[in-house]
């Protein structure tokens, strides 16, 4: 709970706020799940605060100093948190902060253009959770669903050509020769082998996407979001976003036109139902008046959900600023270290050489 003596101050303005906080710079303010609702907190100075679970709906935070804050568990919805330095401070997957104003939405956390800082997912994911900031982990991911959906468009590729070409058959190799197919018996094969494929490519760009929530560096950032696979490339651009919307529609409900093989056309125009149902039981397919709505069922669902997870990634993968500098000095220290070891290794080395003459 939050500590009633800073409630208090708090309750004085922002104006108390700040110079209480200026003169007692190593307190640290404890407001987790305080309810600080729509209040005007513009320019606060809430740097390395407990915010966990803190209730900032709607509140004004615009050129407040966040950094450094705990803001696991905070509701910052429809807040305005334009100018906010979000360095070094932490959010998890329980925060919340739909329709926040002022800054951009990132996979992984929330972006202040204004001061190029970040609040980033924090790195440790629970316990029972076999997630974690591993960009490689991300790219194999996608690297399979990428297979398995370009095998499912292959399928409809071929489909395609039996509805331009028409031809009465088409061949198939297995591993003792080959099977022909008519383009009924084919479409109702690629129907039953795309749900098995795009439930795979599910599964597979949705880890990729819970994995990149956890992700937090600029190296990692570049890697995933320069993969070359249109479903997860991320596009800043408005007119490439409206080109890149189409083009996934496409590519992810390709199996539509499998639709085209199992609908009697001319019988659906005059609105002749018994006789559909009709078409359906008189199928070479068994029971296909129970399996083909059944898979199609199945199969749009998928397709529903890869494009949702698609419009996931549709959204930069953010790193801060600040905090990648002070890795990159971290790394600077520790190359410098091993250097000036390496040579006191060396001068030993000539050292013992030395001796040994």
């Amino acid at each position: 709970m939050a500590d009633s003596e800073h409630l208090k101050i708090l309750q004085e303005g922002v104006t108390a706020w700040n110079e209480w906080r200026r003169a007692y710079p190593q307190s640290r303010a404890e407001l987790q799940s305080a309810s600080l609702t729509g209040l005007d907190l513009r320019g606060i100075n809430f740097a390395e605060a407990n915010l966990s679970g803190a209730k900032l709906s709607k509140a004004n935070l615009m050129d407040a100093d966040l950094s450094g804050a705990d803001l696991r568990g905070a509701d910052l919805s429809k807040a305005k948190l334009g100018g906010v330095n979000f360095s070094k401070s932490t959010i998890d997957i329980h925060t919340t902060y739909e329709g926040a104003e002022g800054c951009d939405i990132g996979v992984n956390g929330l972006y202040s253009p204004l001061t190029d800082s970040a609040a980033l997912l924090r790195i440790d994911p629970p316990g029972n959770s076999m997630q974690g900031a591993n960009a490689e982990a991300v790219i194999e991911s996608l690297r399979h669903a990428r297979k398995l959906h370009t095998f499912s468009l292959l399928l409809a590729g071929i489909a395609l050509l039996f509805i331009v070409i028409k031809p009465k058959t088409i061949s198939l190799p297995y591993l003792a020769g080959s099977f022909k197919f008519d383009d009924y018996s084919y479409a109702f094969l690629a129907t039953i082998l795309s749900t098995v494929l795009l439930s795979q490519v599910s599964s597979f760009i949705d880890s990729a996407l819970q994995g990149a929530r956890y992700l937090n560096d600029r190296r990692a950032a570049m890697l995933v979001g320069h993969f070359p696979w249109l479903l997860s490339k991320y596009e800043s651009e408005e007119p490439n976003k409206r080109q890149s919307k189409i083009m996934r529609f496409f590519l992810v409900f390709h199996p539509v036109i499998y639709i085209y093989f199992f609908m009697k056309w001319t019988l659906l125009f005059t609105g002749d139902w018994p006789a559909i149902v009709q078409h359906y039981q008189d199928s070479p397919v068994i029971y296909g008046e129970y399996l083909l709505p059944l898979f199609y069922v199945i199969l749009i669902r998928l397709c529903l959900h890869i494009f949702r997870l698609s419009e996931g990634f549709q959204k930069p993968i953010l790193f801060d600023t600040e905090t990648e500098r002070s890795r990159h000095s971290d790394m600077e220290r520790l190359a410098a270290a091993v250097e000036r070891q390496a040579a006191r290794t060396a001068e030993l080395l000539e050292l013992i050489r030395k001796r040994e003459e």
